[in-house]
């Protein structure tokens, strides 16, 4: 008995799309409108065999929509010889992809297309030339909308309406009003919790043990209570809520912007550039709460804490483990050690009993990184005897320090010049040669040899890697440009340390306006002797080696 595979009787392929942007308001572009209109075109032209794609809700700037991607199925089995759309928008968008689609995928599987408004066959050539342009004409407006749409977005955000994703812990939406904020009950009592704990001086990483002894969960969905996650509050989680001028009944404009208007990567807003709007929903924590919780945020880093020793830490921010490259911390003598120089009998001043250590060494141990301690004595002696010496120089233009100086500069911004133009080069390079990988994999995949989900993978990623070049590009340009600023940047140092040479002490203010950072090493024992190398780098000038 012979045995006929069974023959598969195509079908026309009545594809309909409705995104948020489109409006629900607009009957014309409805599904229900779109369907009517697609059915009796299809009918009027004996295609009597037809099924509906829909996809409702969906942009038209990517292709990843359910219906569409399952319709491509179908195209691929054999299943669809002819795809109708109301109009080229609705396929899609995006001008690159639906030329794609229009002009090589649906060919290459003799799929006929039509888009009835827009008088468009593919079986009438002429028709098809102008395609591409109604296409770009379709992207441009997509834009055009995008654009209008996050204006209505900052519009509605700058009158303190909350737009954004689920309601931040301690609060809830409003029913009567979903951008409205509401205090919730049951959470809100954590959040003043946090606020209090910070205000006692407590640490994120403090206040985040204190609630997961105290069993308070993350989130008030009770259903998560079996996730390992329920009681996991992080620094970083707390950090964010401390931060948050939500919690005093204010609201933030806008924390990210889009880099692009399809980037799917966002540039963060510096804090002190944040838009608030006061008093647009009701407060859990008072103003002048929030405010004495970032004064302790903004200092917390320079004061040491630990064993009522009340030394304040003059080099927050500026120490650098000069093996791993990370911060060093504050670290206190344990309690019990006597407070009496043994060699002087003399009570030991707080400086005394502090010292800085790796925080990676502490973090993780010795596999990891080395210790790095120093005394905050020995330090704090070092880079006032550095400081003192710099500025007599400068005050008594010792051996032509200005002269010095500049040469010096001069040889190093040599060096880093060559540098940044080698890498300038190397990335302009790369930047035309992704220029000619993406014709070659457009052509690929015009040939079948690159999938159309690997050919949209590739070309974001290679997309991404040029757009990264060229921001690193222009970085280097800016580099280089400030080279011109060199003889400025010599009399601002001088002008500034000039001020020091008759100091006898150091405090928070000379520190920060002198040192960009402070490089320190591991010691090391030479000829017996145990070294240990500090780099002072200062600001303007970098390093002052003889």
């Amino acid at each position: 008995m012979n045995r006929t595979k069974k023959q598969i009787n195509p079908i026309t392929a009545l594809y309909c799309r409705l995104s948020m942007e489109d409006g629900r308001d607009n009957e014309s572009m409805s599904i229900t409108n779109q369907k009517a209109m697609l059915k009796d075109y299809a009918e009027k032209n004996g295609m009597l065999d037809h099924a509906f794609y829909v996809d409702d809700g969906y942009t038209g700037r990517n292709f990843n929509r359910p219906s569409f991607q399952r319709m491509i199925a179908d195209i691929e089995a054999g299943k669809v010889n002819c795809v109708i759309t109301k109009d080229l928008s609705r396929l899609g968008r995006n001008y690159i992809e639906s030329g794609s689609y229009i002009e090589i995928f649906f060919p290459r599987h003799g799929v006929r297309y039509i888009a009835i408004s827009d008088g468009v066959d593919s079986l009438n050539k002429q028709e098809m030339d102008i395609t591409p342009f109604r296409n770009i004409l379709n992207d441009m407006f997509s834009r055009d909308i995008s654009k209008k749409v996050l204006a209505g977005r900052m519009a509605r955000s700058r009158q303190g309406k909350f737009g954004g994703g689920p309601a931040p812990y301690g609060y809830m939406r409003d029913a009567a009003d979903n951008g409205h904020l509401i205090i919730d009950a049951e959470t809100a009592p954590t959040v003043k919790l946090i606020f209090d704990l910070a205000l006692d001086g407590c640490g994120t990483m403090r206040i985040a043990k204190q609630l997961l002894e105290r069993k308070i969960p993350i989130t008030r969905c009770r259903t998560a209570k079996t996730d390992v996650n329920y009681y996991s509050w992080s620094g970083s989680v707390i950090s964010k809520m401390l931060r948050n001028p939500l919690y005093y009944g204010a609201h933030v404009v806008c924390k990210t912007h889009q880099k692009a208007i399809r980037s799917n990567t966002y540039n963060f807003v510096p804090r002190d550039e944040w838009e608030v709007i006061e008093n647009c929903h009701e407060a859990i924590i008072t103003k002048e709460h929030f405010d004495q919780v970032q004064k302790i945020k903004d200092q917390r880093p320079g004061i040491m804490q630990g064993n009522n020793c009340p030394f304040y830490n003059l080099f927050h921010g500026l120490l650098q483990c000069e093996t791993c490259g990370k911060s060093l911390q504050s670290r206190y003598e344990k309690v019990g050690r006597t407070g009496v120089n043994r060699t002087t009998k003399e009570e030991r001043q707080p400086i005394d009993k502090a010292y800085y250590i790796c925080q990676t060494y502490n973090r993780l141990g010795k596999d990891t990184c080395t210790s790095h301690k120093i005394e905050a004595r020995d330090l704090y002696n070092l880079v006032l005897e550095d400081i003192r010496q710099h500025a007599d120089k400068v005050l008594n233009d010792t051996e032509g320090f200005y002269t010095k100086l500049a040469r010096k500069l001069e040889k190093q911004h040599t060096a880093d010049e060559g540098t940044l133009k080698k890498e300038f080069a190397t990335l302009t390079a790369r930047v035309q040669e992704i220029d000619k990988l993406f014709m070659s994999l457009y052509e690929d995949k015009a040939k079948g040899i690159l999938t159309e989900q690997r050919f949209v993978m590739m070309t974001k990623q290679l997309e991404q890697e040029q757009n990264d070049g060229k921001e690193r590009m222009q970085d280097i340009m800016e580099e280089l440009s400030l080279a011109d600023d060199m003889g400025k940047d010599i009399r601002l140092f001088i002008d500034e340390i000039g001020q020091y040479a008759a100091i006898t002490e150091l405090d928070e203010v000379i520190v920060h306006r002198l040192i960009h950072k402070v490089v320190v090493g591991e010691k090391q024992v030479v000829d017996g002797e145990k070294i240990q190398r500090v780099r002072i780098v200062y600001n303007f000038v970098g390093e002052l080696v003889e």
